[in-house]
């Protein structure tokens, strides 16, 4: 059983768990930065448009390049946890969630307010995500492509839970449907969004849409959920990230802890 968890980075950091986490350095066509990882422009490869698919376009690289049999996503400051002591999943934690489940994924937000009032909220009040209006377009895209996913699309939008982060670990031929159906998605979506609209730090908004669609797909197949905590690294106060997600009303207090660190 060959397991790889490529570890999306735009930076230099400190590996964890290197025999399954593998380094993958993405946008690496828009930078002169070399470090010694697995970089997103070789193979066939989408690099060029990290500034708006940001770290798709390592899933998109591991789609086209990878041949592992299980194949995951974390970030360089964001991993898989298996107990509330943030201890990183390992390749035998792997091979047992998947025994009985289909996927795993980081542990559920459960919001306030709809998955689109807060999309609009977010947006409307600190210009943070995509547009409202990306997601009517979007709508349009699976209503004539994919009609038969249109129900769960209309479901999570008007739900109050989504899977964040664009992190999961699954067995490669259930990632490749995904990805054939995220990418040719996304890459009808390129044409319809004005990208200079959006400052140069919030251009990733195929990023963000990619995150709405993940939690669809899931919902659409009815896929066995492994759920697992969120371990960030870099978080003074990391179990606030398991609070926040199952408690919205703590993220008023991660938010004042943060400005005032």
């Amino acid at each position: 059983m060959y397991i790889q968890i490529y570890t999306i980075t735009h930076k230099k950091f400190i590996k964890e768990n290197p025999d399954i986490y593998v380094p993958l350095f993405v946008g690496a066509d828009l930078t002169e930065k070399t470090y010694d990882y697995l970089k997103d422009n070789t193979g066939e490869n989408i690099s060029k448009q990290n500034n708006i698919y940001a770290e798709l376009t390592g899933e998109y690289w591991a789609w086209k390049n990878s041949n592992s049999d299980i194949i995951g996503f974390c970030h360089y400051r964001r991993y898989f946890s298996k107990n509330i002591s943030f201890s990183i999943l390992k390749e035998k934690d792997i091979i047992k969630y998947l025994k009985n489940n289909d996927i795993i994924l980081p542990q559920k937000t459960i919001l306030r307010r709809t998955v689109y009032e807060t999309i609009k909220r977010s947006y409307n009040k600190q210009k943070m995500g995509s547009k409202p209006e990306e997601y009517s377009k979007l709508k349009k895209i699976i209503e004539n492509e994919y009609p038969e996913y249109l129900q769960s699309y209309e479901h999570v939008l008007s739900n109050k839970e989504c899977y964040n982060n664009n992190m999961f670990i699954c067995n490669k031929k259930l990632a490749d449907d995904y990805f054939k159906w995220l990418f040719f998605i996304l890459k009808k979506m390129e044409s319809k969004i004005n990208f200079n609209e959006y400052n140069k730090n919030n251009q990733r908004v195929l990023g963000y849409l990619s995150e709405v669609l993940l939690t669809v797909y899931v919902k659409k197949h009815e896929l066995k959920i492994k759920e697992c905590y969120l371990y960030v690294s870099e978080r003074k106060f990391p179990l606030l990230q398991v609070l926040v997600r199952k408690f919205p009303i703590i993220a008023d207090i991660e938010e004042y802890l943060i400005s005032t660190k």
